[in-house]
């Protein structure tokens, strides 16, 4: 997961793996820190492939490491982009991982990312909007001592579907400064 960040960052700048490592943690959702102990065998991993590079900056006094992406890595980087995403708990990370690599596809793989994103949160969409449904019609003639359960569990799934329709706008929003930047 992390490989298609890590290519796709270092695809638009060379960086400092300590830099590096903080960026890659502001993409993850949640956002959290990923370990030493996770990061800097990946990217050894990935300069044993011969993905990245990593050499120490020469104009630097304290002769930080720099990475910096192979054409190998460009190559690797533009397959990962083309594989689905899966339908996991790391399905929302890898797509931010990807819109943040969309500079470096060409337009149609742009819109197929697009369009693959969408059709996963239009499933959530509808599964959240069916489920509040669902609880609304329980409210309709309540359990007395689940109405409160019931109603905060309408209003969660109010935020959900909020949160999908904010993402099916946001995809659209895209759509049409691709098609704009194409004229």
């Amino acid at each position: 997961m992390y490989e298609l960040l890590i290519l796709g960052i270092l695809g638009t700048r060379d960086m400092s793996a300590y830099k590096l490592g903080r960026v890659l943690g502001g993409n993850l959702v949640p956002r959290r820190e990923i370990s030493n102990g996770v990061f800097y065998p990946l990217l050894n991993r990935l300069a044993d492939q011969g993905y990245i590079e990593i050499n120490e900056a020469q104009a630097d006094p304290r002769k930080k490491k720099m990475t910096r992406i192979t054409q190998k890595g460009m190559t690797r980087f533009q397959e990962l982009m083309a594989v689905p995403v899966s339908m996991d708990a790391k399905r929302e990370s890898m797509y931010r991982f990807k819109f943040r690599g969309m500079d470096g596809v060409d337009e149609a793989e742009q819109y197929k990312i697009l369009e693959d994103y969408e059709n996963a949160n239009q499933t959530d969409l509808n599964i959240y909007q069916s489920v509040q449904d669902h609880l609304k019609q329980k409210l309709q003639a309540p359990d007395d001592d689940r109405v409160e359960a019931l109603q905060w569990g309408v209003r969660a799934l109010g935020l959900s579907i909020a949160i999908c329709e904010t993402k099916q706008k946001w995809i659209e929003e895209c759509r049409t400064q691709i098609g704009q930047e194409k004229e």
